[in-house]
Parts: structure tokens; sequence; C-alpha cells
């Protein structure tokens, strides 16, 4: 589906972001750096403003910028389900 920024932007703040299990960002992979990132901007306002703007003046921006924002979708909904289908498995053992 052609979501809008805008629209992969709320979406994406909506989800519950799993930090890293590592406290040390230098042990952090690529994907946990920019996830991270990409959750800093997302809880700021004017990140995102930002964001839009440059979105808005570089137009192939936006391409990279939705590319990324659907990948943090991705992970984190399976991480999500992963952590749910776990906690599921604990709760139905210790019945």
């Amino acid at each position: 589906m052609n979501y809008k920024l805008v629209d992969l932007i709320e979406y994406a703040k909506a989800i519950n972001y799993i930090e890293p299990s590592s406290q040390n960002s230098d042990e952090w992979s690529h994907d946990e750096l920019v996830f991270k990132s990409i959750k800093i901007a997302l809880d700021s306002d004017i990140q995102i403003k930002a964001g839009l703007h440059i979105c808005n003046e570089f137009p192939p921006l936006k391409i990279i910028y939705k590319s990324i924002l659907r990948q943090y979708i991705n992970y984190f909904t399976s991480l999500n389900l992963q952590q749910q289908q776990q906690d599921n498995n604990l709760l139905s053992s210790n019945i």
C-alpha cells in the first residue's frame, strides 16, 4: 500500500519501541542505531517538522525516509508480536 509520509510517521509513533538488549550503543547493529534515532525523532515534534520540511525541499529524501519508516514499522511490529507470544507462553506454562 502507498502511504503518505505523514501517515507512516503517525503509524510509527503508535508502535511500541523496544530498546536494544545492550546498553552499550557501540555494540548495537546498524538497524538498532537507525531505529533508536528514528524513535528519538518520532518523540520530537520539531524533528518531525524539520524532517517533513527537508523531504519537501529534497523529494528523493522522502523515498528514503518512507523506506526507513516501513522497516521500523515492520521490525517492531514483528518484535512486539514475538514478545507477546513469549509472554502468552509463559502465562500458559504457569497456569
